[in-house]
């Protein structure tokens, strides 16, 4: 290892090590310990190959690098400034009506809810007649975005919020989102108006130029898809059931411009000047590098693509040869020296990982694949290249294996080569003559249907995606860490078999004992319906799901970084809404065993992949499935009761306490341990009349004072929206994922 090396690497490692304390201990005392071991002052044997590397002086900077990391990331870390626009919410306000003057930074773009967001860097509340500084992320309905472009001069009406930090399991944090992006508050707007029309002219222009030439000579759905293969997702609004597909079955790279589009797009150039002197070859190939990066914008993946490109062209100059993964690491520093911040960026980190599964893997791979025809093997050695460094960063953020991946990769591999190349040769011809650009796009319109089909009916494959439970960090360090030996240590290159059972055996073993002895209930927290999960060894229950946002964005979610691919018993309570069923948006990714419905209104007719056995649940009626025990009471509004384990629970759902306490008259009724009660306010009297152990609210309308009147006589007290989500299990109780003595209505 070069002393450049190891100094590069410390700085990458302090950067990863900075979130945790105890990452950034133990990286220090690791340095601290190989000063130890290459001074003099350390009578100790080492091995003969540690003794040429780096001495011990530059171990010893090595340790200053990693403390210069912890702390620049810290100090480039956005906090609000003094004035920051987000310090006009005072707590307990949450949000607060404002008209706000500003300079859209973004173009405006889709969002899952059918409204559109854009950047906004903010002058002025006119509103409260103050100079502010900040930036907002802001929302605007469908009807107000004709004309909004960036760096336009616009006043925007709506309401001010602060958003909460994440209150569920596996949740996505906007507020920790909207941070790394320097916004500390958020605007969902009502009216826009253009103060100043500001530059027609710019890189997004340009952007939107091109995606409406492909959509002219294709249509929305495929014009946009191509531009996204050329140009990145953000550049067109690619429906989100498109862009999941891609997803699910492993071609998110097609739709993130990075170092796929550029590397094609690199070859195809130098192939095309390849009987120009070497010189006119460099300077086309660097002006195809920076004209792709003016069109596509700056993202991190971009950036690193590009570099690598210019690397690749310096080596053609020089006549000199370079060592790829050195060249990585060099410009994955100068870029973190730069922004410390793109460290934190999971598209970054995967397209870094990605990259060096590429330089270091596939020639292997190809050499072991030596028995199918050159091209095949290279067409299943690069996906799989890239699968086998980027998998465990996946498994630890989503907690799901693509099982196609492969096949997908394999069955696409030409389709996408020739829709980039031929994206981006109509994108050039937009530019200079629209019609001539959607002409061009006209004959990639069939393949880009196919490429469609093809990852459409990849991913409604059963099993297409196998959810397996997110990953610790430990098995993310142990899977690196087997990677790596078999990457780095030669004597280990040939015991790549039994390095690869030991890391199926780190991934799996914990899993499965997790899955094996795992009994948790979880209660959702901001949820209309009230909504509910329990895991058991030999069973998952589900109650309500929610609308399809809820199911789609929470839910899902949460069941597939537990490992849950089947619920064995869905239950539902309410009426569906046909057009917002969450039911229809779980089941497009999780199957359903049976389900017990309360009303028939309670699930949707004709969804897709309707549950195996669905079953009218009468009121006084049993039902059991280990480990739970049901008895429905009522069934509008809902009184039910659930034997968990141990406990008795009661879900009131949609009663007031008048007719409450009067039904409790009309029947006989054991003691409870819990009570979830959910709407309307819950007052002393009727936790005094039944004496529950636990009470659980999943209502927006509580106050202090009757939170603490209902503290007074029920021992524990959790309130959704104020502790979050509500999780037991038998080892350990009750818990929220906000602590229940802090105040988290106080925001950032």
């Amino acid at each position: 290892m070069s002393e450049l090396t190891l100094l590069c690497c410390v700085y990458v490692l302090g950067l990863l090590c900075a979130a945790r304390l105890w990452a950034t201990v133990l990286l220090v005392s690791l340095l601290l310990g190989m000063v130890l071991l290459r001074s003099r002052l350390w009578q100790f044997p080492i091995p003969e190959s540690w003794r040429k590397g780096p001495m011990a002086r530059w171990w010893a900077i090595a340790i200053l690098i990693s403390l210069f990391a912890v702390g620049y990331i810290q100090v480039a870390t956005p906090h609000p400034a003094l004035n920051d626009i987000s310090h006009l919410i005072n707590p307990p306000q949450t949000t607060l009506p404002v008209k706000v003057m500003g300079i859209i930074e973004s173009r405006p773009a889709l969002t899952r809810r059918g409204s559109f967001q854009f950047w906004l860097k903010v002058t002025e509340v006119i509103s409260e007649h103050r100079t502010v500084s900040g930036k907002l992320y802001v929302t605007v309905p469908r009807k107000t975005v004709k004309g909004l472009h960036p760096r336009q001069s616009v006043t925007v009406s709506g309401q001010l919020y602060r958003p909460q930090a994440t209150k569920r399991p596996h949740g996505f944090d906007f507020a920790a989102f909207l941070a790394r992006d320097g916004a500390f508050a958020g605007l969902k707007g009502t009216q826009v108006r253009i103060d100043n029309p500001g530059s027609t002219w710019g890189g997004w222009a340009l952007r939107e130029r091109i995606v409406r030439s492909l959509q002219k000579g294709t249509d929305a759905r495929t014009g946009a898809l191509l531009g996204a293969l050329v140009l990145g997702k953000d550049a067109a609004d690619v429906p989100y059931d498109l862009r999941g597909a891609f997803v699910q079955v492993g071609l998110a790279h097609a739709l993130a411009a990075s170092g796929f589009q550029v590397s094609l797009i690199l070859a195809a150039v130098l192939t095309l000047g390849r009987a120009l002197p070497a010189s006119q070859q460099i300077l086309l190939g660097a002006s195809a590098l920076l004209f792709y990066g003016f069109l596509s914008g700056a993202e991190p993946s971009i950036v690193r693509a590009i570099l690598m490109g210019f690397a690749g062209l310096a080596a053609l100059g020089l006549q000199r040869q370079t060592r790829p993964v050195g060249v990585l690491l060099a410009i994955t520093t100068l870029m973190l020296l730069y922004n410390p911040l793109w460290i934190r960026d999971l598209g970054f980190q995967l397209s870094v990982l990605a990259t060096l599964g590429l330089l270091v893997a596939v020639p292997p791979l190809v050499n072991a694949l030596d028995r199918l025809p050159p091209v095949l093997a290279t067409a299943i050695a690069v996906p799989l290249a890239a699968t086998l460094w980027t998998l465990p960063l996946q498994l630890y953020t989503f907690g799901v294996l693509p099982l196609y991946s492969l096949v997908a990769n394999v069955l696409t591999a030409l389709l996408l080569s020739i829709l980039t190349i031929g994206g981006f040769i109509a994108s050039c011809f937009a530019l200079l003559w629209p019609d001539l650009g959607s002409l061009v796009a006209w004959f990639l319109l069939w393949p880009t249907q196919l490429l469609m089909g093809i990852v459409m009916s990849i991913s409604q494959l059963p099993g297409h995606a196998l959810a397996i439970g997110s990953i610790s960090l430990l098995q993310l360090l142990g899977l690196y860490g087997c990677i790596g030996v078999v990457w780095l240590l030669p004597r280990w290159q040939r015991q790549w078999q039994f390095v690869s059972v030991l890391g199926i055996l780190i991934l799996l073993v914990p899993l499965w004992q997790v899955q094996t002895q795992r009994f948790l209930v979880t209660v959702f927290d901001h949820t209309r319906i009230p909504m509910m999960v329990i895991e058991h060894p030999d069973s998952t229950v589900v109650l309500n799901s929610g609308d399809a946002l809820n199911a789609s964005q929470f839910l899902v979610p949460f069941l597939q970084q537990e490992g849950i691919n089947r619920i064995d018993w869905a239950i539902a309570t309410r009426p569906d809404d046909p057009l917002k069923s969450g039911w229809t948006a779980l089941l497009q990714k999780i199957s359903i065993s049976n389900l017990s419905r309360f009303i028939p209104q309670a699930f949707p007719v004709g969804a897709t992949g309707q549950p195996k056995r669905q079953i009218d649940v009468n009121p006084q009626e049993k039902l059991t499935l280990s480990p739970l025990q049901m008895i429905l009471w009522r069934a509008q509004p809902t009184i039910l009761e659930l034997q968990i384990g141990p406990q008795k629970w009661w879900m009131v759902d949609g009663s007031n306490e008048s007719d409450f306490l009067a039904w409790l008259t009309t029947v006989q009724w054991s003691s409870i341990q819990v009570l979830w009660w959910t709407g309307e306010p819950l007052s002393p009297s009727v936790a005094e009349r039944l004496h529950p152990q636990v009470a659980i609210l999943s209502g927006r309308n509580m106050t202090p004072s009757s939170i603490a009147a209902l503290e007074a006589v029920v021992p524990k007290v959790f309130w959704t929206e104020r502790d979050g989500t509500v999780q037991w299990t038998p080892e350990q109780g009750f818990s929220s994922t906000i602590n229940p003595g802090d105040n988290n209505l106080s925001f950032l």
